[in-house]
């Protein structure tokens, strides 16, 4: 049998996690590494990365690949220059936004600005009406002339947005063309290809920050598999999308903006197959990283999903998984505010300079700092050892944050800790019980760097008796990579009364989103796949302003049914239903989903190294107090035996702490599920 070998890798803010999926002769074998992130040319640590894992590149025939390189060119504004083409009467658009306000109590609020200035934004005479019936035709030589002008003005990507494409997309069509022959450096994106949906804010901010991005997502790739190709790689490269799944390069050139706040999204696909494992369905995902944290609830292992998500203030209306992020990490720096208070992030050290114990000209004090200070986090063991802090560095950033505030190291470190946790708990209510969905029901799956510190400490306070650490919890996003599946989202606007609705206008409305579906999974390269479909409708009572998902297991459903099942979903989302109150049907939506199980990856069961077993004993900094703990080798574990808190339990790419009254047991599949001890009547 040909040896193969598959490469996840995901570029976080401080690190980047590596995975190296081995197959010959019917073994399989996981090899995993972390490396700093290099910010400034994100290949670089890539490339660094995986050269210290495998020099041969013949046998590799595939890298999955996550970064955050779409969403730091957003965030930076590091985009190209774009212009976008509008229908006459709507170049405003993206100054004007929506009437809300993010904080209504702020005077001093404005709005995010536009990734493509108004100059840039070029009007054009065409008309269709919300029906997708023509007004005014678009003529070919306005369209030259403006052609002429983004030539002139060195524009190297379009959007296209007019008004209704949604119902007809022939103008942006025939508009696509022209500038595509005239302008053949340029990425051309038309608003109909990448979401067909109404409200024309979020459909025009969605195109412009996809044009805005796409060269910088192309180049980075190209020369990514430039690099690649050097090295004799020949196999395929697959982006992991925010949605959860994966799509083959192939696809990127329309699908750039799938790829905005994508890392989280494959933590989450990791942390469900985990909990799976270990027969587990109702999550809630809990991933602390070097500058985030990053939360997501998991019904019957399906997450949540939202078409309502923003980048820096400005909308993104494709399906993205409902995560909350809060600015709360393990680079997270305290610091007090004018009132002399002490606030800790949102801004992180990052991966340069890094916390102050990284030795890396970090002086600043971070939460990394306060755990290393604590000794929940021991210098010899962070990283598997292949990382050494500068405990003195720490130690030193802490007393001088307790100096500022007239309290001593050991307080300042706890209070950086609790600070921090309550954002944390924040995060957690906000996609549980905000939702209408009790927490206490769920399981929290705690991954990344430093979630498995954090976690019970969260689950205490929101009353949750269950833990799950997935095994690999520190580079779980690279995990998820391998296991994730190539998903496609689409949608379309017909808006209409559930009860003037059959269910063969319902049926034939999926079966146009299913054809679409299929050829553009072809177009990818995926014929001759099974393919498994997803159907939904997005429904609200008449007069609402928004609208809520219904899902449908069957395509051929009714109208008057889809209302019955919106009440139900209404009920629970918000307390109470309207039966009086007609509902209409605004959006279609299709998920096709191609699976990519491989049942080679269940059979990488974990077995524990008998000379790990024995666990030391060290001091750790809990409630004011320096207690005896024991630390314990995640590798040196036997399944099914408990181990009793206090304990901390080391693994090389992450550290796991359970307090006194609970219990830690580790699973067939390597993964450590934490317990809440029952107290004795």
């Amino acid at each position: 049998m040909t040896p193969e070998k598959r490469l996840a890798v995901e570029i976080g803010g401080t690190f980047t996690d590596i995975i190296l999926f081995e197959q010959n002769e019917g073994h399989a074998s996981l090899r995993t590494l972390k490396v700093p992130s290099t910010p400034l040319s994100p290949e670089q640590g890539v490339l660094r990365g995986v050269d210290q894992l495998q020099a041969d590149w013949g046998d590799t025939v595939e890298l999955l690949h996550g970064s955050t390189v779409a969403t730091n060119a957003v965030l930076e504004r590091k985009g190209f220059k774009a212009a976008l083409l509008v229908t006459q009467g709507f170049a405003d658009i993206l100054e004007i936004q929506r009437g809300d306000k993010e904080n209504i109590y702020d005077l001093f609020y404005q709005r995010s600005e536009a990734v493509i200035p108004r100059n840039m934004v070029f009007p054009v005479r065409e008309r269709l009406t919300h029906q997708g019936e023509v007004l005014t035709a678009i003529r070919e030589d306005e369209i030259a002339e403006v052609a002429a002008r983004l030539a002139a003005e060195g524009i190297q990507a379009v959007g296209i947005c007019f008004l209704h494409s949604y119902a007809n997309p022939v103008h942006e069509q025939m508009a696509k063309r022209i500038l595509e022959s005239l302008l053949p450096h340029a990425t051309v994106i038309a608003s109909a290809d990448i979401l067909p949906q109404f409200r024309e804010y979020e459909r025009a901010s969605t195109t412009s920050i996809s044009a805005y991005i796409a060269p910088v997502m192309i180049r980075y790739i190209e020369k990514l598999q430039s690099e690649l190709q050097r090295r004799s790689f020949s196999g395929d490269i697959m982006i992991t999308q925010s949605n959860g799944g994966i799509i083959p390069i192939k696809a990127l050139r329309n699908e750039v903006a799938r790829t905005l706040l994508s890392g989280p999204a494959a933590g989450v696909t990791g942390a469900v197959y985990m909990a799976n494992q270990a027969g587990i369905s109702d999550i809630i995902t809990f991933d602390i990283g070097g500058t985030s944290a990053d939360v997501c609830l998991v019904n019957q292992s399906i997450p949540l999903v939202s078409t309502e998500n923003k980048i820096d203030g400005l909308s993104i209306a494709v399906p993205m998984l409902d995560i909350a992020t809060v600015g709360a990490g393990g680079g997270s720096i305290a610091w007090l505010d004018d009132g002399h208070m002490l606030r800790v992030g949102p801004k992180s050290a990052g991966a340069d300079p890094g916390p102050a114990c990284y030795a890396r000209g970090g002086t600043l004090p971070t939460i990394t700092d306060a755990l290393v200070y604590r000794g929940l986090i021991r210098p010899q063991h962070f990283a598997g050892g292949a990382y050494p802090l500068d405990v003195t560095a720490g130690r030193t950033a802490i007393r001088n944050l307790g100096a500022q505030l007239g309290v001593s190291s050991d307080e300042a470190a706890e209070a950086m800790v609790r600070i921090i946790e309550a954002h944390m708990i924040q995060a957690i209510r906000l996609v549980s019980t905000e939702r209408g969905y009790d927490a206490r029901y769920y399981t929290l799956v705690a991954f990344g760097g430093g979630g498995a510190l954090h976690a019970v400490s969260m689950a205490e306070e929101i009353g949750m008796n269950q833990v799950l650490v997935p095994r690999y919890a520190g580079i779980l996003s690279s995990f998820g990579l391998l296991v994730a599946d190539i998903i496609r989202d689409n949608v379309q606007t017909r808006v209409s009364l559930c009860g003037m609705t059959d269910r063969l206008v319902v049926e034939s409305e999926f079966g146009k989103l299913r054809q679409r579906a299929m050829d553009e999974l072809f177009s990818y390269g995926l014929h001759n796949k099974e393919v498994e479909f997803r159907h939904s409708c997005d429904v609200r009572y008449q007069g609402q302003a928004f609208e809520l998902q219904v899902d449908l297991e069957d395509p051929r459903t009714s109208g008057e049914e889809i209302a019955g099942k919106f009440h139900e979903v209404h009920l629970k989302r918000y307390g109470y239903h309207s039966l009086k109150i007609p509902v209409e049907i605004v959006n279609y939506r299709l998920r096709a989903i191609v699976s990519r199980k491989d049942d080679r990856l269940d059979r990488l069961h974990y077995r524990p190294d008998a000379r790990l077993a024995t666990p030391e004993e060290d001091k750790v900094l809990i409630n004011g107090t320096w207690i005896n703990c024991l630390f314990y080798n995640w590798n040196g574990l036997e399944a099914a035996k408990p181990i009793q808190g206090p304990a901390v339990v080391e693994e090389s790419s992450t550290t796991c702490y359970i307090p006194a009254g609970w219990m830690g047991v580790m699973q067939e599949n390597g993964s450590l599920l934490l317990r809440k001890e029952v107290a004795p009547a």
